[in-house]
């Protein structure tokens, strides 16, 4: 007899992968900020981290899709 195959995990996978695309989107926007690799304008500060912000409301849209419970603000 065999075991039923979870659901949430096989579901799921295209949000998994998705949301770790979009968590790596975020880390490449950031990383060169924190690292001061470079003097950057008000404007690609800005413009870096609305992006890395846009990615993070994709990650968490991505895991309410998939029954992620979060409080809404």
């Amino acid at each position: 007899m065999t075991d039923a195959p979870r659901p949430w995990p096989n579901v799921a996978k295209e949000a998994r992968d998705r949301s770790a695309e979009e968590a790596q989107r975020i880390v490449h926007q950031l990383q060169p900020l924190v690292d001061d690799e470079r003097p950057f304008t008000e404007t690609e500060r800005l413009r870096r981290v609305s992006s890395a912000l846009n990615a993070a409301e994709i990650i968490l849209r991505l895991l309410e899709g998939q029954g992620a419970q979060t409080r809404p603000e």
